[in-house]
């Protein structure tokens, strides 16, 4: 087919289309709620991967964290992971201590929410006992003032590192809040830094917490954790790179410290950034494939209605069709006429969707609980999609018009 027969078919299938206004519209409305099906779906999935991603290496630069517990989401400790024994700051001194591939090494008390007080203000923060080495492996560090020194984790001193937001909370008026005392559970604690703005962690503040020296915590706290044990251990490996052989170091090192027999498995867990993005996506595929499949069948749907309307418009043109075939029109010119209509349906569809999905995932984001991103492979697909409906669900009356027997068409009444 030539380059003027291509031109004649185009300008035909568009008069057409033209001229059944409220169907073609129709059809293109169908193509339309499936790409923005589509493209909702995948919004969502994408900005609830990428929320996630974010919030996990918000918790710190390719960090590992090392619990009794085993990594999970949402799902309680079992029986045997709460009779486990409990690690000790002696654990955390030996992975720093014998690890070579680690940059530094913090244990942390367990955060419990406390009731802090200064004159008449009150809040009710979270509490995290930690040492000096927690800015760094967290990557967290201190807006203005100090951080936790050794001088007070030797000295259990009563000194606190508070959160911006207990800041707002305490000091409404502006107010320095460095060297302030307040008091925490009822103990006298002086303020001496102010952390940096650590944002939200799944919709929970971070930075309505207050920072004490772990030995103070363990000092006040005793029934939290017993005496010389921690919640957790968290590492920061040298590099990306040896993420998996730290993880596997830490592992082998615990497993004699703690005297866990050949072959069992481990009575501690080890997670990491990439650990937990595993568990993530093996607790949401499901979920995803269960989205994907929805989308797909609202697609399919306008799809079929696509090749409807082509069906209809070939059995109310078949005489049309049985004249261009008796003046010389081809095959091809006849195949490509009915093709190029369906993609230019589609094709508007497809752009609709793509517009309405964007507006979509812009209100989602802003008046929903639910993050929606749509990435640039995203709309690419969906303008993939909406021509790849076009041409299958347009193949078939295209094919069937280009193969109608010209004398029978002529007779066709």
């Amino acid at each position: 087919m030539n380059f003027v027969d291509f031109k004649e078919s185009t300008s035909m299938a568009l008069a057409t289309l033209l001229s059944n206004k409220l169907r073609a519209g129709l059809t293109i409305l169908g193509v339309t709620v499936g790409v923005v099906t589509v493209l909702s779906m995948v919004s969502i999935i994408q900005g609830l991967n990428k929320t996630f991603s974010e919030q996990i290496e918000s918790l710190g630069s390719n960090a590992i964290w090392v619990t009794k517990f085993d990594p999970s989401f949402g799902k309680p400790p079992g029986q045997e992971e709460r009779q486990r024994k409990e690690l000790t700051i002696e654990d955390a001194d030996a992975i720093r201590d014998d690890i070579a591939t680690i940059a530094d090494v913090s244990p942390i008390q367990r955060e419990i929410s406390v009731t802090v007080r200064f004159r008449d203000k009150q809040a009710t923060p979270v509490m995290l006992g930690c040492t000096s080495h927690y800015e760094f492996t967290q990557s967290q560090y201190v807006g203005y003032g100090r951080f936790i020194n050794d001088l007070d984790q030797q000295e259990r001193s009563n000194v606190a590192v508070v959160g911006r937001d207990l800041v707002k909370a305490l000091f409404p008026n502006n107010e320095d809040p460095i060297g302030a005392e307040i008091k925490l559970d009822g103990n006298p604690f002086r303020i001496v830094g102010v952390m940096s703005i650590l944002g939200s962690f799944f919709g929970q503040s971070r930075d309505n917490i207050i920072f004490i020296p772990l030995t103070t915590a363990q000092k006040y706290y005793p029934k939290i954790e017993a005496p010389q044990t921690i919640f957790a251990i968290i590492i920061r490996p040298k590099s990306r790179a040896v993420v998996k052989q730290t993880i596997d170091d830490i592992s082998d090192l615990l497993r004699r410290r703690r005297q866990v027999p050949l072959g069992e498995k481990n009575n501690f867990g080890v997670s990491s950034q990439d650990a937990l993005l595993d568990i993530y996506n093996q607790l949401t595929g499901a979920t995803y494939l269960v989205l994907t499949a929805i989308s797909a069948v609202a697609l399919m749907i306008g799809g079929i209605g696509v090749m409807n309307i082509m069906l209809v418009s070939v059995t109310e043109r078949t005489k049309e069709i049985g004249i261009r075939k008796a003046v010389g029109a081809t095959k091809a010119s006849i195949l490509s006429q009915f093709m190029i209509e369906a993609l230019v349906l589609t094709g508007i569809g497809g752009i609709l969707g793509l517009v309405i999905g964007e507006i979509m995932s812009f209100l989602i984001n802003t008046y929903s609980p639910l993050p929606a991103f749509i990435p640039l492979w995203a709309i690419l697909v969906g303008i993939l999609v909406s021509a790849g409906v076009g041409i299958v669900f347009g193949l078939y009356p295209a094919w069937h018009a280009a193969n109608l027997n010209p004398i029978d068409a002529l007779r066709y009444e």
